[in-house]
């Protein structure tokens, strides 16, 4: 879907992002990581609910952090950019996504897909396919921002009166797999109807079984986080669990092996071998190396904004993930500011935890 020039200007741009990138991972800015190893006895002392929460406020910060860098495709457009700022990329100025322009702290399309299922999961206290998908529906319908080739078919179809599940169209994306933080946090103590909520939630806007599988892959994934699962457990754990697929356990198990060889430098070069897009098996791949080979939240998002392509549906992810792992203190907050939807997304995320 989606070359400046070679020689001097590019080994100058590179040389200046590296340098960057080492200050990231070896000082102490003011907008600081938490890392897993000083912030293990916090949490282990986190309780299952505090993980959820923390699972769907950093989802929500995290989308909207990485928004000014979305769908960059060009490495070394990415590596300009990134190289004329001082500090992070996170909400970079001026937002640089060739394909919309939001106000910087705004959530990505991505962002605002989920952001309904999270109010219809707040006021209606659980999750019923068709309601959620009428209610998607007249958000797509009326939404002023970027729409992806399924929610344009989900308006025609709405419009003709189609209801759940016929609103859906084929795709191998991540659109079940990013409402995972939501149902995860309101169905976490029922294995069995979370995967069932995965599931018919996925089919909303998807039809494909890669798309269900890895939306499934990822509930379960979260799950373990926000009940106290280590990340690199929880993924080893994932890989072998029999209630993934046996494609998707073996395209995690690929990125396991890929950082136990120390196949790639970092999550760039692992990203552009799995895939920048949006579509599966890749983008699930992409998070999970991530995962692996962060050490925190802070820096796992950075390292995911850098990779480019579509880093926001992967950020829904880690962030997630990482933020129930060590907690909302993880989440800094000049971050927490800065998210047009915070305050909104935080309130809603506390009526649903139950």
């Amino acid at each position: 879907m989606f070359k400046l020039r070679v020689g001097l200007s590019v080994l100058v741009a590179s040389s200046v992002l590296a340098l960057f990138l080492g200050y990231w991972s070896t000082s102490k800015p003011s907008v600081q990581d938490t890392s897993l190893t000083t912030s293990s006895a916090r949490s282990m002392s986190l309780t299952t609910k505090q993980r959820a929460l923390a699972a769907v406020t950093g989802a929500f910060v995290a989308d909207a952090a990485t928004m000014g860098l979305h769908w960059i495709y060009d490495g070394e457009k990415m590596k300009e950019l990134v190289s004329a700022r001082s500090s992070g990329p996170e909400f970079y100025e001026p937002p640089s996504c060739p394909f919309y322009s939001y106000e910087s702290g705004a959530l990505s399309p991505y962002g605002d897909e989920i952001f309904p299922l999270l109010q219809d999961v707040a006021e209606r206290g659980e999750f019923v396919p068709e309601e959620f998908a009428m209610t998607s529906y007249h958000a797509a319908k009326s939404y002023t921002g970027r729409l992806n080739s399924v929610f344009k078919e989900m308006v025609v179809k709405g419009d003709a009166g189609k209801k759940y599940p016929e609103l859906a169209s084929p795709s191998k994306d991540l659109h079940g797999g990013i409402k995972t933080p939501i149902l995860v946090a309101r169905y976490f103590q029922d294995t069995d109807l979370l995967l069932q909520k995965t599931r018919e939630a996925t089919r909303v806007h998807e039809i494909g079984a890669e798309a269900e599988d890895a939306a499934v892959a990822t509930a379960l994934l979260l799950q373990q986080v926000v009940q106290g699962v280590s990340v690199s457990d929880a993924i080893k754990a994932l890989a072998a669990n029999d209630a993934v697929s046996a494609d998707t356990r073996s395209s995690v198990q690929q990125v396991i092996d890929a950082v136990e060889t120390k196949t790639f430098a970092d999550a760039t070069a692992a990203v552009a071998h799995f895939g920048k897009p949006c579509s599966l098996p890749g983008v699930l791949q992409g998070s999970v190396f991530v995962l692996l080979t962060s050490d925190g939240y802070v820096d796992a998002l950075r390292a995911n904004m850098v990779a480019g392509g579509d880093n926001c549906s992967r950020s829904i992810v880690i962030g997630a993930i990482l933020a129930a792992a060590q907690g909302k203190d993880a989440i800094p907050t000049e971050w927490k500011q800065k998210t047009k939807a915070y305050e909104e997304t935080a309130a809603l995320a506390e009526k649903i935890i139950q």
